[in-house]
């Protein structure tokens, strides 16, 4: 009955996390032009969410030698309900967008990597899978943004901020139920070995450059989707309902994704997941009547979904148990946080210079550069060890 409870804890915190994240991506963008943002503010602003990862979950990192895991993922959680209700306030005024954005979006992105490492040494302990207890965050970002998509419809952007703040605080609520005693550091502060060490074995690096570009790349998804597909005759509920098929891709990958690893490897999911996130910008950009639109959105299978359980399995098996938060934390602020920023600010400025469509185009040149740097993950150390 215990583990029963741990499991409905930790898929109600995936639900209510990704129901706020599926109200606030693809809204995140047509909420701030109509608070008078331009392109440019647009792309820093998604920029600022992103780049929050690159130092949040390394503080966060850091802090388990302090004091418990519940304790940080119960603060953060609480703080970043908090700080997004100072939206309220900040109307159209740039600076006070950046700076708030910044303040929940720190404590917001905090938590994320450390309940992974909780989901996945549950899971382990366990014997279930991670991947069908992930696939409810993805459940969750469906339900809002097609419920987005009908309140935009009806109410306009007013319920933007509204329908996140409740997440928020919902997320936060049910963090209280989570399995902290699945993970050596869940519920006291401890002494942990040296992690620099770690971080000596170049395949890491060659991983989390790879994942940087892939995730650089959706910037302009991200920061401008919505945007663009609205510029080609779509309304807000399309919107959504684009959203929703892209993650509907997510939810069927994450409920067989754990036997797909094992039957065709974790090189052969990265290399695809790469080369199809390649063509699905490329489609976008050149092709972006109604059937393509909708055939590609089911690509975010590859782009997110088997890239994110993949590089899970692969960074929870690289490190020692006591050193997992750690190893999950850089994963989360440098593919997710610095890749992501960076992508967002290109995006930004390339929307403003060259165009949506020229846009997507560059992203999917990034993804098939970033399919380059996998050959170096998966060459023996021995091998990269003569290249310097």
């Amino acid at each position: 009955m215990k583990a029963r409870h741990e499991g409905q804890a930790l898929v109600a915190f995936y639900f209510f996390y990704f129901c706020a994240l599926g109200a606030f991506m693809p809204y995140w963008g047509p909420w701030l032009r109509s608070v008078g943002q331009d392109a440019l503010a647009i792309g820093l602003l998604t920029a600022a969410v992103q780049f929050s990862k690159v130092l949040a979950p390394n503080v966060w990192g850091w802090l388990l030698h302090h004091t418990s895991m519940r304790w940080l993922i119960r603060g953060g959680g609480l703080a970043a309900a908090l700080s997004f209700l100072l939206l309220f306030w900040a109307k159209g005024y740039f600076w006070a967008l950046l700076l708030i954005t910044l303040l929940f979006s720190f404590f917001w992105a905090a938590t994320l990597p450390l309940v992974d490492n909780i989901s996945m040494a549950w899971a382990e302990r366990q014997g279930r899978r991670y991947g069908r207890i992930r696939l409810w965050g993805s459940i969750g970002f469906i339900v809002l943004s097609l419920g987005m998509g009908i309140l935009v419809s009806h109410w306009g952007l007013r319920s933007f901020l509204p329908g996140i703040a409740g997440f928020l605080f919902l997320t936060w609520w049910v963090s209280r139920f989570l399995p902290f005693a699945s993970d050596p550091q869940g519920t006291t502060a401890q002494k942990l070995p040296a992690f620099l060490p770690e971080l000596r074995d170049f395949r890491l690096w060659f991983f989390l450059a790879a994942g940087m570009l892939e995730q650089a790349s959706h910037g302009v998804y991200y920061a401008f989707y919505s945007i663009y597909v609205e510029a080609h005759g779509y309304n807000s509920s399309t919107v959504g309902l684009l959203w929703a098929l892209a993650v509907v891709a997510e939810v069927l990958f994450f409920w067989f994704g754990d036997r797909i690893l094992h039957r065709w490897g974790t090189m052969t999911v990265f290399v695809s997941a790469f080369l199809l996130t390649a063509l699905r910008w490329v489609v976008i950009a050149l092709w972006p009547g109604f059937v393509w639109i909708v055939l590609v959105q089911t690509l975010h299978a590859a782009s997110y979904a088997a890239f994110h359980l993949a590089a899970i399995h692969w960074v929870f098996a690289r490190f020692p148990r006591a050193l997992r938060a750690r190893g999950m934390a850089l994963y989360a602020s440098l593919v997710y946080g610095l890749g992501g920023g960076i992508g967002a600010l290109a995006a930004g400025w390339a929307w403003s210079q060259i165009g949506g469509s020229a846009t997507f185009l560059a992203a999917g040149i990034l993804a098939a550069l970033a399919t380059l740097l996998l050959l170096g993950m998966f060459r023996p150390r021995s091998a990269l060890e003569k290249w310097v």
